[in-house]
């Protein structure tokens, strides 16, 4: 195989822009098509890049070039398990953003389209690679502050702002705040806890009219080692916040996305205070990381880092989660399949 990996990007809005941006930083990486709908979003893109790559309207004609090892995959949710599969049967490795599809079922296809094609599948669970968090799990894996017991994480905002899209608006398209934002602390809840075995979840619209669902949504998670979790998601918070703990045998981690601050303190210790910006500023960007790594599974010189079990793990949680709101009552894990 070549030295560089061959890829094509499917979707170029906000976050295929930003994975496109770090993806040309790589001298493994040689970028030759890109796809979008729109012709600004097409051009802005071809500007980043300096070879000059092929651009389409049309997926599967990307598709059909035998000359691309990779594909990615950034368009919005409700096309993810349909784009991804196309891709796998067509001889690429494939990278899906998050949350990887809007069913436990979607994700049962894709996963089924990766083994049969023998090719890699990652999903874009990106947040365990960034600053802050990547460095709560490493903590939280050193065992220097004991078994970890229990999670919380409060993630709110008071609208889209700059990523409003009408596509973000409709849970038929999104998979609403638990997949389209949250998927992100699922993931890091999973990490840390490892399998969930039930969920519990309220939820409601109050203020935030412009979304088709839950403005406010409170779950929490139980787990087969017997820990704990609790995930609180809103857009109708005027103030924003982004706050998390992690409770341990012998000490307690948290983080402060309003003051940028990571707190630890260890079972009579004194408490430690390191500002977001002096976290390990040597590490590589979380999304370069990201992108190198699946450059890397293209060239065959390491399978895929997140896979696709990783991803559906994901969703269902939060398909679990949405029933659970739905039928007034807890909902027991892994859900039915059919």
């Amino acid at each position: 195989m070549s030295q560089q990996a061959k890829l094509g990007f499917i979707g170029l809005g906000a976050m295929g822009s930003d994975l496109l941006s770090e993806t040309v930083k790589n001298p493994k990486a040689d970028v030759v098509a890109l796809c979008d709908l729109e012709q600004e979003a097409l051009d802005k893109a071809v500007a980043v890049c300096d070879n000059g790559p092929e651009t389409y309207t049309d997926y599967r004609e990307l598709l059909q070039r035998d000359d691309i090892d990779g594909v990615v995959v950034a368009v919005p949710q409700n096309q993810h398990a349909q784009i991804s599969i196309d891709a796998l049967d067509a001889g690429k490795t494939t990278y899906c953003e998050k949350p990887m599809a809007l069913s436990v079922a979607q994700c049962e296809t894709m996963i089924a389209a990766a083994e049969r094609n023998e090719k890699g599948l990652m999903i874009g669970q990106v947040l365990r690679y960034i600053g802050v968090y990547r460095h709560v799990l490493e903590l939280v894996e050193s065992g220097e502050f004991g078994k970890a017991f229990a999670v919380r994480i409060i993630r709110s905002g008071g609208g889209w702002g700059e990523w409003v899209r009408d596509w973000r608006l409709k849970r038929e398209t999104s998979g609403g705040l638990l997949m389209e934002i949250n998927a992100h602390e699922i993931d890091f809840m999973l990490h840390i806890l490892g399998e969930a075995t039930a969920v519990s979840a309220v939820g409601s619209r109050f203020i935030n009219h412009v979304n088709d669902y839950e403005d406010f949504i409170t779950a929490n998670v139980t787990f087969a080692g017997g820990g704990l979790a609790n995930v609180t998601t809103t857009s109708c918070d005027f103030l924003g916040r982004y706050t998390g703990e992690v409770f341990l045998e012998k000490g307690t981690i948290y983080y402060d996305g309003l003051s940028a601050t990571l707190y630890t303190v260890k079972q009579g210790e004194e408490k430690q205070e390191v500002p977001y910006g002096d976290i390990h500023p040597e590490w590589e960007s979380g999304m370069y990381r990201e992108m190198r790594e699946f450059v890397e599974a293209c060239l065959g010189e390491q399978p895929v880092t997140i896979p696709g079990e990783d991803g559906m793990r994901v969703v269902e949680v939060a398909e679990a989660c949405y029933r659970s709101i739905n039928e007034g009552g807890p909902v027991a894990l892994p859900l039915p399949r059919a």
